[in-house]
């Protein structure tokens, strides 16, 4: 029986759904700025963007300076025991109500989240210092960083694999733009259909 993905010399299609911890081990983000800020009383850091553009990525990075923290992925509809917590990581925050968030603040040393919208100003009105960032990855060379690291990933053995050269990350630019989860779809569907090991052509 042959395994899949063998003639590309790959353990499995690098752009499926991996684990939170995969997604830490190969994050390619910069967050020098953010590192110990936390154990500092009252200090937020946000990720805040559109759908697909690394926000979880980058919390999970960050969450790897602090392994000692707990972190909540929050989805339509959760809700959140609002017991104090020291320092805390909600991934979708948004999904919580106004008044929900308030009394989560309130019950929080210091907390970084992700969102799709600027909440800067409820953060700051219940008592934090804000770092604000938005996500967005707009520099080819970085683009080609992270697809190509989560091709080495998946990698089964020395000798050549298949590489996203700069080509195509520019045709995937121009057609969707910063949205990294597009393109890691878009790629999924590439890599179930190639046949043997090439630059990936788009």
């Amino acid at each position: 029986m042959q395994l899949p993905f063998i003639h590309l010399n790959l353990l499995f299609n690098p752009f499926g759904e991996l684990t939170p911890q995969q997604r830490k081990e190969i994050a390619v983000v910069d967050l020098p700025s953010c590192k110990d800020i936390l154990y500092k009383k009252s200090v937020a850091i946000q990720f805040y963007a559109d759908h697909g553009r690394g926000k979880t990525t980058h919390l999970l990075a960050l969450h790897k300076m602090y392994p000692e923290t707990e972190y909540i992925k929050l989805h339509t509809g959760d809700q959140i025991k609002t017991c104090p917590q020291k320092i805390l990581f909600i991934d979708s925050v948004e999904n919580l109500s106004k008044r929900n968030r308030l009394k989560l603040y309130g019950n929080t040393s210091s907390i970084a989240i992700t969102s799709h919208t600027d909440l800067s100003r409820e953060l700051k009105q219940a008592g934090y210092q804000v770092l604000n960032i938005k996500i967005s990855v707009r520099d080819d060379a970085l683009l080609f960083e992270i697809l190509n690291r989560r091709i080495e990933y998946a990698r089964r053995d020395k000798g050549n694999i298949p590489v996203v050269d700069m080509q195509s990350i520019y045709k995937l630019k121009t057609e969707f733009g910063d949205n990294i989860r597009a393109i890691e779809a878009c790629l999924y569907e590439k890599f179930q259909n190639m046949s043997g090991i090439e630059n990936v052509n788009m």
